[in-house]
């Protein structure tokens, strides 16, 4: 039997083909485009001439650099903040108070953050332009998401879990380690790694705190100067008038490929994690 669509019907789904439709568009297009120009070579190169011949590979290692320092900073930090906010903290004025700002912070812009680790990072602490600088600024960054995530995840858990622990003799610590805390973990994992896909995206952060455009070498430390693929793709698309288009495009391609793995992981392990519930 063919399906009626009533008008409001038609006009929502309307509404989902235009929510749907311009980004996997986009999307296509650029790995169309990105299709052209990516190669072994690309890939596993050094760039030579100021970037218009080469590879990418100090954008590539430089970027995975800044996304494993920011990981060993708002991974413990943002966690622990969310648990303590989820199962710990006092509810009264202060403690909401606190969750509007961190939500608010959520949306604070990117260049913000930046101006704010270039002045802290760079010049007070003497971390100097480096990937320590830029990792710190992007932690900070998406802090608030990780932090945001943690909680709404802690609190989807049911009462009764903790009730019940704690009903066996388990102490408070305990039954958020052992009961709570576990069965979060697939929000929490998720939360992450949509923060830390939109650190792999920022240029702004990392435009003042330690991005390098032509750096034919790999860091070395968290103290070294590094390259990174969004600082890379913008001063190509817009301040090297002789970088050929193709490859402007594959590094576009490179980005959205690393940044889609992020995403795509952290849907198929929520998926997992759902399947795998009792409650």
């Amino acid at each position: 039997m063919r399906q009626s669509y009533t008008l409001p019907e038609m006009f929502l789904l309307g509404a989902l083909g235009l929510a749907l439709l311009p980004p996997l568009a986009a999307v296509l297009y650029i790995f169309v485009r990105a299709a052209a120009g990516i190669s072994l070579e690309f890939i596993f190169a050094m760039p030579a001439q100021r970037g218009i011949t080469g590879g990418i590979l100090p954008a590539i290692v430089g970027t995975l650099w800044l996304l494993f320092g920011t990981t060993l900073v708002v991974l413990p930090v943002g966690v622990g903040a969310g648990v303590y906010l989820a199962e710990f903290a006092p509810r009264n004025r202060f403690t909401h108070l606190l969750e509007m700002a961190l939500i608010n912070l959520a949306g604070v812009p990117s260049v913000v953050f930046g101006l704010f680790g270039y002045a802290f990072f760079v010049l007070t602490l003497g971390f100097g332009s480096s990937l320590l600088s830029a990792s710190l600024t992007l932690a900070i960054m998406t802090l608030p998401l990780v932090v945001t995530a943690t909680r709404e995840a802690l609190h989807g858990v049911p009462g009764s879990f903790r009730e019940a622990s704690l009903a066996l003799g388990a102490t408070r610590w305990q039954a958020v380690s052992t009961v709570t805390l576990p069965c979060a973990r697939s929000g929490i994992l998720t939360g992450t790694l949509l923060a830390l896909s939109r650190a792999a995206g920022d240029t702004a952060c990392i435009l003042i705190t330690g991005a390098a455009f032509f750096l034919p070498r790999l860091p070395t430390s968290f103290m070294s100067r590094f390259m990174a693929l969004p600082y890379h793709l913008y001063i190509s698309a817009t301040q090297l008038p002789g970088m050929p288009p193709e490859r402007i495009w594959a590094t576009a391609g490179v980005l959205l490929f690393l940044v889609l793995v992020m995403q795509v992981s952290a849907t198929l392990w929520r998926e997992r994690e759902r399947r795998l519930k009792k409650w």
